[in-house]
């Protein structure tokens, strides 16, 4: 149930590429960029004073994991990685990548909590199908073959054990490959 919970908040995610197919660039640039101003500010208060964590901890604590209550939240590097996408990134790349962490990595903890029996890397192997399947038809849809080239890499790299936060490498790796397939 919890995992189920969290995964809300990657739903929430979808605002943003939602958003940025219907309003023009400098508005989302705008809107994320108070996102990460906020969050930034939040978690910068929060670290610093006990207090104030445990307050934060009591709004949104159900919605986070355990390391995070002394961390960064995946939220503040969901919003960095945004504002990264739509700021360095064509349009349609940004709403893929961003697209790629909400849908794609919600998919791979859900299955992979459900039916995960094949393990790499601590995360199951079934989780990573769901999750490249997901992406694979967000990404051929949006950007056709550099569609699945990106779904490709936001699978590899949600998967691989890299100490940074997915909520981060996911968008920015995806949409850093997809975007220099366009240039090529």
């Amino acid at each position: 149930m919890f995992e189920l919970k969290r995964k809300s908040i990657h739903f929430l995610g979808l605002s943003v590429p939602l958003l940025y197919f219907v309003c023009e660039r400098e508005v989302i640039i705008g809107l994320v960029g108070i996102a990460v101003l906020c969050g930034v500010l939040i978690e910068v208060a929060r670290l610093k004073s006990e207090k104030f964590n445990q307050l934060i901890s009591k709004i949104i604590g159900g919605y986070t994991r355990e390391h995070e209550q002394k961390k960064v939240t995946g939220a503040t590097y969901y919003a960095v990685a945004a504002f990264v996408a739509v700021v360095f990134f064509s349009k349609m790349v940004a709403i893929s990548c961003l697209f790629f962490l909400a849908l794609g990595d919600a998919a791979a903890s859900l299955v992979g909590t459900q039916f995960g029996r094949h393990k790499l890397y601590g995360k199951s192997i079934e989780g990573s199908l769901a999750c490249l399947l997901v992406c694979g038809v967000v990404g051929w849809g949006l950007l056709r073959w550099v569609g699945l080239a990106g779904a490709v890499a936001a699978t590899v790299i949600e998967l691989l054990p890299i100490p940074i936060d997915d909520n981060l490498r996911v968008p920015v790796v995806s949409g850093a490959l997809m975007q220099l397939c366009i240039l090529l």
